[in-house]
């Protein structure tokens, strides 16, 4: 799911899922490998939204994470 995600080259792309799971793709987008969840954990909240993006080199970057603003 991970590769076939990274491979697409549609611009905006929407995930919908629980948090475990977002908790390993937040890991690898970032380069780490899913294992490294065991000393270190980036996740998100029920609701929140985050913005991921890859800019024209490759290089990745979150720049919000579990964001709830939008409920205010």
């Amino acid at each position: 799911f991970f590769d076939e995600i990274m491979k697409n080259d549609e611009e905006n792309i929407i995930i919908v899922s629980h948090g475990d799971l977002l908790s390993v793709f937040n890991t690898m987008f970032l380069g780490l490998s899913a294992e490294s969840i065991n000393t270190g954990e980036i996740f998100g909240l029920a609701g929140g939204v985050s913005y991921m993006f890859e800019d024209n080199d490759g290089k990745r970057f979150i720049k919000r994470i579990s964001d709830m603003s939008y409920i205010r």
